[in-house]
């Protein structure tokens, strides 16, 4: 957490604009941003923005792609020709392909799917700025590729063709995708992805509890270095997992007497008729 503080600490302090209907979205983006020292405005459709960015000279934007009014695209095009070396961020809930390369055609800094985490997206921004300042490194130069498992593994292993991560690719962190993919038998157990978990346990320094690794629990530090036949979370689950298997076999045999009891066949009484 101090690390996190002190990295907000060392980014430069930007004028900032945030442009965004949907009121939570755009104060907790004016929350974040103003907490980390930044100078924010808000608009909350396109051309309250653009009255806006007349007046003022902001070096960030942070744009959603659908506004009342004047959509984002449009907004980042007045917005590149007037200061070309603005950082300008199009944030969306509905992605694709087409407006991606739309939106990055026309200057984007870059096309960011929600939701995302708001760090992440600060990290971007702050990146961004390096990109202008610091040369681009000889070819010969090492590039440490394994700090960052990029792109997803996913789709690295090919079983996803494509998607946009909201973690940075930062694989060691608590992906809900990967989570959701876990659960599922036929992909957990897919050859093709082994060898990018395994990759993943080594960056990540130790091995998965299974039960954060199947996505039935999200996070959790293991007091047994992941020896699970010695873990009591293990045994608790197991033992909850044993009642309900016994719970479900007196149901099924209570609904078993049941139906043997209404299936018995009653003699039939003696005709007096005759």
């Amino acid at each position: 957490m101090q690390k996190i503080k002190d990295r907000r600490n060392e980014m430069r302090k930007e004028n900032m604009l945030v442009v965004e209907d949907e009121d939570i979205m755009r104060e907790a983006l004016l929350d974040y941003f103003s907490d980390g020292g930044h100078t924010v405005d808000t608009a909350n459709d396109g051309g309250k923005a653009l009255e806006k960015y007349n007046l003022e000279d902001y070096n960030v934007m942070i744009i959603d792609l659908k506004l009342p009014g004047r959509d984002g695209l449009s907004i980042l095009e007045e917005v590149k020709l007037k200061n070309p070396k603005a950082k300008v961020i199009i944030i969306t809930a509905y992605p694709s392909v087409e407006t991606e390369e739309e939106a990055m055609r026309r200057g984007a800094t870059e096309y960011l799917q929600k939701p995302f985490e708001l760090s992440y997206l600060e990290t971007l921004i702050r990146q961004s700025f390096d990109v202008d300042v610091i040369p681009t490194p000889p070819v010969e130069e090492p590039v440490f590729e394994d700090l960052i498992i990029a792109p997803c593994i996913w789709m690295q292993a090919d079983i996803v063709k494509k998607r946009r991560c909201t973690l940075g690719y930062q694989c060691q962190n608590v992906c809900n995708f990967h989570s959701a993919m876990m659960q599922k038998e036929k992909f957990s157990t897919d050859p093709r992805i082994k060898p990018f978990l395994d990759k993943l346990a080594t960056q990540s320094g130790r091995n998965e509890c299974r039960y954060t690794m199947s996505g039935e629990i999200a996070a959790r530090a293991c007091s047994q270095v992941y020896k699970c036949e010695s873990c009591e979370l293990h045994q608790t689950i197991q033992d909850e997992v044993d009642r309900q298997i016994a719970i479900k076999a007196a149901n099924r045999k209570k609904l078993q007497l049941k139906a043997d009891s209404k299936a018995v066949v009653e003699p039939k009484p003696t005709r007096t008729d005759h």
